[in-house]
C-alpha cells in the first residue's frame, strides 16, 4: 500500500552513506526524543572527538502523530545496530537493513478524541508494508519477540527488533500491539530462530515491562482457545512464572484444545513436569495439547 513521506527533514549527505545498497530487512528502534525533528537534530549534531560525522541514523523516523519523515533513501544506508561482532558479519548487516525509529515509546496522547500512539504503530504497519513489497523483503520476524538472538540473526532476512541484536538494548517497546500491528497490516508472520550459544549465555533477564507485555500477548492468544484449555494453559503459565520460566505462546486456532509455545526466558525442561500434572494430554517442546481435543 501506498504510504505518504515527508522529506522536509532530510539528513545531508554527509550524515549517511549514499551508495544504494541491497536491502532484505527491516529494523525497528525507538528513540528518546518527544520529536522526530529532535531526533533528527542530534543525529546532525552528533560528531566524533575529532570532528567528523558518525553517519548514525535510520532512514525513517516516525512521529506520533503519525507522520512518516525521510532523512534519506532507504537504498542508502548509516549505521544503526551500534553492534560489537566481527567487521565481515556487522559491515554487511548494517548495509542491508533499513532503519526504522518510532519516536518516544511513552504512553498514548489523546487530543480531540484521537489516541496518537494508534495512528504511529498503524504508520509503521504501512511503511514496513511498502518497504517489503518495494525491496522483495521477507514479510516475517524471528517468533520469540523478547530474546536476545545476537548474532544468531547475522544471515536473517526479514524483520526485526533493535534488542534482538544488542543485549543492552530494550527497542522497541515491548508491547504487543507494535506486532500485532504488522501482521495485520504488513502481513508479517513469525518464524523460529535459534538462539546462538553466545546469545544464550549472555542474555539478559526479561524486565517488568516486557513481562506485562508477554502476559498481554498470551492471554489475546488463550482468548482463542476453548474456554477450559485456555484456563489451563492460563493456570500452567502462571506456575511456570513462580519457577521464574516464561513462554511465549503462539497463535491457536478458535475453540482449539492445542497451543503451540516457545521459552521467552528460563530453562524449557522445567514445563513438562507442572503440565503433566495439570493433566495436559500431550507435551513437547513446542506443543501443548489439553484433554478433549
Amino acid at each position: 500500500m501506498a504510504v505518504n513521506v515527508d522529506r522536509t527533514l532530510r539528513l545531508p549527505d554527509a550524515e549517511y552513506f549514499p551508495e544504494p545498497q541491497a536491502k532484505s530487512g527491516i529494523a525497528i528502534h525507538h528513540t528518546v526524543c518527544d520529536r522526530a525533528r529532535t531526533t533528527l537534530a542530534l543525529w546532525e549534531r552528533d560528531h566524533t572527538p575529532g570532528g567528523g560525522r558518525k553517519r548514525v541514523a535510520t532512514a525513517f523516523v516516525i512521529e506520533r502523530d503519525g507522520t512518516i519523515y525521510q532523512a534519506f533513501d532507504p537504498a542508502c544506508w548509516a549505521w544503526q545496530f551500534g553492534l560489537s561482532w566481527r567487521d565481515d558479519q556487522r559491515i554487511p548487516f548494517e548495509k542491508r537493513f533499513i532503519g526504522i525509529e518510532i519516536t518516544s515509546e511513552g504512553g498514548l496522547l489523546e487530543q480531540d478524541g484521537r489516541l496518537y500512539a494508534y495512528e504511529q504503530l498503524d504508520a509503521v504497519g504501512r511503511l514496513v508494508d511498502d518497504l517489503c513489497t518495494r525491496f522483495a523483503i521477507p514479510r516475517v520476524y524471528p517468533e520469540q519477540l523478547y530474546v536476545y538472538y545476537g548474532d544468531a540473526l547475522a544471515s536473517f532476512q526479514g524483520v526485526i527488533g533493535h534488542a534482538m541484536v544488542r543485549s543492552d538494548k530494550s527497542d522497541p517497546a515491548p508491547d504487543p500491539r507494535l506486532w500485532q500491528t504488522l501482521r495485520d497490516v504488513a502481513g508479517v508472520k513469525p518464524v523460529p530462530v535459534s538462539p546462538s550459544a553466545l546469545a544464550t549465555a549472555v542474555a539478559t533477564p526479561l524486565t517488568p515491562l516486557q513481562v506485562g507485555g508477554l502476559f498481554l500477548d498470551n492471554t489475546r492468544r488463550l482468548d482463542r482457545m476453548h474456554v477450559a484449555a485456555g484456563s489451563l494453559v492460563k493456570t500452567l503459565l502462571m506456575e511456570l512464572e513462580r519457577r521464574d520460566v516464561y513462554l511465549e505462546l503462539d497463535t491457536p486456532a478458535p475453540g482449539s484444545h492445542t497451543i503451540g509455545y516457545s521459552v521467552a526466558e528460563g530453562d524449557s525442561g522445567e514445563v513438562a513436569r507442572p503440565a503433566q500434572a495439570l493433566g495436559f494430554k500431550t507435551v513437547t517442546d513446542r506443543l501443548l495439547e489439553v484433554r478433549g481435543a
